[in-house]
């Protein structure tokens, strides 16, 4: 069965724009833009932060331990959820597009970690990555509720790793 991309991008507040498969939402200030990715559809919402924007593309999903970039949908359930979780980073993410995350496992050494979020429930950083001071909190203090602004990437097995931090 075929996603009605209009009915889809209506439910999120998105109306038709003037380019084939875009839409706008003047709330949220994003334009919704559908692609073809055989056999299903790919998605990415553009957020306006004033004369600057970002682009948010499809989110990773966890499965059996590894997080992987979804490539398209061809369900519109699973659509509408990877929608959602995109809308629902908008908050998360800066005009540079480094996108907000918790830090949430150290390695034993403490010599690499895993952070998450909504957007991407799990990602690889290496310790490099951490700024000293986050770093010697962790040694004192744990990992708990630490923040990091992340550029996260798919690395040539389609696993999320992290290649930049703010």
């Amino acid at each position: 069965m075929p996603i009605n991309k209009e009915k889809l991008a209506k439910k999120f507040g998105f109306v038709h724009n003037l380019e084939a498969n875009t839409f706008y939402n003047k709330v949220l200030k994003a334009y919704l833009t559908f692609f073809n990715a055989y056999p299903g559809i790919y998605v990415e919402i553009t957020k306006e932060f004033g004369d600057k924007s970002v682009t948010i593309d499809m989110p990773f999903n966890l499965k059996h331990g590894k997080c992987r970039k979804i490539n398209y949908r061809h369900n519109e359930d699973y659509l509408k959820q990877d929608i959602k979780a995109m809308i629902s980073a908008f908050g998360t993410y800066t005009e540079d597009g480094f996108h907000q995350m918790e830090i949430w496992q150290m390695g034993k050494n403490k010599d690499y970690g895993y952070v998450r979020s909504e957007y991407c429930p799990k990602a690889y950083i290496d310790k490099n990555k951490i700024s000293e001071s986050i770093m010697s909190d962790i040694q004192m203090y744990g990992h708990y509720r630490k923040k990091l602004l992340c550029k996260v990437q798919t690395n040539e097995n389609g696993l999320a790793i992290v290649t930049a931090t703010r």
